[in-house]
């Protein structure tokens, strides 16, 4: 199977089989002589900052001197930045040649299946409910990317893995792992509450999945009372230290669109991932670091320091320009918005002029309740001056079309009486923002990682003048 056959032979796999279970990933790991028993882990779930976190943390190893992998989704640019190990993506080859021998155990484990329905013997440990057919045997999408990364990490000795859910926690995929060293889990909030459930402790309790006995320990980042109370509950259940960190220990001393300068516990640092909260996640991955310590993973401060003040990640409030300002970041719900809005506010000083939005979002997120968020750069004291409004409908499936999403802006008391366009497409809209921009005004792109990864591309042209 060469890359592209393998990227369609993912592509063509389903994205959901019914009843969430693990049953099916946990089967397919076992044709795969189980590779994820050979690595070690740290397991990040939650529901906003998974991704950065897992960013921050994977650098900070990598630079420590450990073969680190690194497990993340969605992708912004390139597939392959799902899996990388020691920053570095997956390479074409490598992928297919995974991906060829997932497929042969997939074709294994159903021609198992068949027989033992047959009434032959097989020695596969096949489920019961696999067998009645109550669970699918093909699998979905995430459960054959995830087969190919722990495949992968395995084949290059990972010393340790920072894997990130997909989804939720206790049935995601990745959770087919024994404990790892540490279990984090960034802010919980509510998000695909159609899948996990419509109060943040339902949805906490799924997080709390990835919490098992066993664990050395589990970090939290500062949580709301019904997440913090599930969290809890948990870890005295599962008999594991939960380490958090103390927001009266931070400060943000100094906001710039450069980078972040924060204080934790006395010491400075300085963060590259320049948003307001970035600072919650990079005291979340200091926590976990002094746990990684305790485990006997030595990382030194200097290192820390030094990994956090050049790590990358696109799409998370990424400046693609300072004068004018141009931001693009992935928010897409409720509690993305409103840290995402949070960041802006230190920066109304500094952007005398207008700021304009690109924004599109997808149907399942609650538009309407994550752009309110929006009301408090443009209401109350000292608002931003709103420019243009250019509404875009994500390439997604499950994208809101523009013209239902400019309908939703309108209700908004702060933007009834916007500016608002349907630019013919993406690079139009970039292109016609980016010409239209004087030097302090801002554009501040948003609403969907789908959306940002897409535009980040198109801005960046329209800033070099193609």
């Amino acid at each position: 199977m060469i890359y592209v056959n393998a990227m369609k032979y993912i592509a063509a796999a389903g994205r959901t089989a019914g009843k969430p279970t693990l049953e099916r990933m946990r089967l397919l790991c076992h044709y795969l002589d189980n590779p994820q028993r050979r690595l070690k882990f740290i397991h990040v779930a939650g529901t906003n900052g998974k991704g950065s976190v897992t960013t921050m943390l994977s650098r900070i190893l990598t630079d420590a001197g450990y073969c680190c992998g690194r497990y993340i989704s969605p992708y912004v640019l390139d597939f392959r930045e799902r899996i990388c190990v020691d920053g570095e993506m997956i390479s074409h080859a490598d992928l297919a040649e995974c991906t060829t021998q997932v497929a042969s155990a997939v074709l294994q484990m159903q021609s198992d299946i068949a027989a033992a329905r047959a009434g032959e013997c097989v020695s596969a440990p096949i489920p019961p409910a696999m067998l009645s057919g109550a669970v699918p045997d093909t699998p979905v999408q995430f459960e054959l990317i995830t087969a190919v990364a722990f495949l992968y990490f395995k084949r290059r000795y990972c010393d340790i893995v920072v894997l990130e859910c997909g989804l939720g926690g206790r049935f995601d995929a990745t959770n087919v792992i024994d404990p790892p060293l540490c279990a984090v889990l960034t802010g919980i909030g509510l998000d695909h509450t159609e899948l996990l459930g419509d109060t943040v402790e339902q949805i906490a309790t799924e997080k709390c999945g990835i919490i098992k006995r066993g664990c050395l320990e589990v970090i939290s980042a500062p949580q709301l009372p019904g997440a913090q109370r599930t969290i809890t509950d948990t870890c005295a259940r599962t008999n594991c230290r939960l380490t958090q960190p103390n927001c009266a220990d931070l400060q943000i001393e100094r906001h710039t669109l450069h980078g972040l300068h924060i204080l934790y516990r006395g010491q400075p640092y300085i963060l590259s991932l320049c948003a307001d909260y970035q600072a919650i996640n990079a005291v979340t991955v200091l926590e976990t670091v002094g746990a990684l310590n305790r485990a006997g993973l030595i990382v030194p401060d200097t290192v820390v320091r030094k990994s956090l003040a050049s790590t990358e990640f696109p799409a998370r409030f990424e400046v693609l320009s300072l004068l004018p300002a141009v931001i693009v970041d992935g928010a897409h719900n409720r509690a993305g918005m409103e840290a995402l809005c949070a960041s802006m506010l230190p920066l109304r000083g500094r952007i005398g002029g207008e700021l304009h939005l690109i924004v599109g979002m997808l149907r399942d997120k609650d538009p309407l309740d994550a752009l309110a968020a929006l009301e408090i750069l443009f209401a109350g004291e000292d608002p931003f001056s709103l420019g243009k409004i250019y509404v875009l409908t994500p390439d997604s499936p499950r994208a809101m079309p523009a013209e239902e999403l400019a309908l939703l802006l309108r209700r908004l008391p702060a933007l009834a009486d916007a500016d608002i366009c349907i630019p013919s497409s993406p690079i139009s809209a970039a292109r016609e923002a980016i010409r239209s921009l004087k030097e302090d005004d801002a554009l501040l792109c948003f609403g969907s990682l789908y959306l940002a990864a897409e535009q980040r591309i198109s801005l960046r042209a329209a800033l070099n003048g193609e």
